[in-house]
């Protein structure tokens, strides 16, 4: 008895020890990208203002190179911002509420912006979800803005679909992109995990890890099927129903 107790005042002790670990690590991300972000917002206004001012002097060449470093400072924001999403996720909840997916998804996908020359399409009927409105929108924001990103067919198209799967929905998003090889299906999944040069895509890594930790959160899970030049189909699946109780214990 009385080793079963301190082997329960051990697991308490170590379930304190690592919560407040993850909470240092969570403040000290915040921290150091906030001190991160002044300097490159410096050094973006110091760019645009060399490149307006003095363009003529800088020549073709040297616009260009001024333009890359613009670049590299917006990928730079873009990262820390992404850095901050994933530290946060599963430190700070929201209210679980009603999401009709039937209003809410044309609304994520204005909110992406498709250019004309991708076409979007969503089922009808869809379900109505029980989730933290922030973190369901960033789950298909995120899949949308990839599937929009890479496309590179002159007539895309992009389907969002959803079918009962017993406890769960199961929401697929299909495009008629590029495609990906079969042996990069595990990593595009990891942080900071990119296919192309980021200099031929602005990505930084972190969307997909973000969508994978919210569903596995929930307790669902997603998956890719792919085939090299016709396209790419993102599954996820999420539960029916969550309780209050169940979310607040996390």
């Amino acid at each position: 008895m009385v080793t079963e107790t301190l082997k329960e005042l051990d697991r308490d002790g170590l379930i304190e020890k690592l919560d407040q670990m993850t909470q240092e690590l969570t403040d000290f991300a915040y921290i150091v990208s906030h001190d991160l972000k002044a300097p490159l917002r410096g050094i973006k206004t110091i760019a645009h203002w060399i490149a307006t001012d003095y363009g003529e002097q800088l020549g073709d060449e040297g616009q260009t190179q001024m333009n890359l470093l613009i670049g590299r400072v917006d990928r730079m924001q873009s990262l820390i911002d992404g850095v901050l999403q994933y530290s946060r996720l599963g430190r700070h909840k929201e209210d679980l509420v009603c999401l009709d997916m039937n209003r809410l998804l044309p609304d994520y996908v204005d909110f992406v912006g498709c250019p004309d020359t991708i076409q979007v399409t969503i089922q009808e009927n869809l379900p109505t979800l029980i989730g933290e409105a922030t973190r369901v929108q960033q789950i298909f924001q995120n899949l949308l803005s990839n599937a929009v990103k890479f496309m590179d067919k002159p007539d895309g198209r992009i389907q969002v679909t959803c079918q009962d799967a017993d406890e769960f929905w199961q929401f697929s998003v299909k495009d008629n992109g590029p495609g990906i090889g079969s042996e990069y299906y595990d990593k595009i999944f990891k942080i900071f995990q990119t296919l192309l040069s980021r200099d031929e895509f602005e990505s930084t890594g972190v969307g997909l890890t973000l969508v994978k930790k919210t569903v596995e959160r929930y307790g669902g899970q997603v998956w890719v099927e792919s085939e090299v030049g016709l396209g790419s189909t993102f599954h996820f699946t999420y539960p029916k129903h969550i309780q209050q109780e169940s979310h607040q214990a996390e």
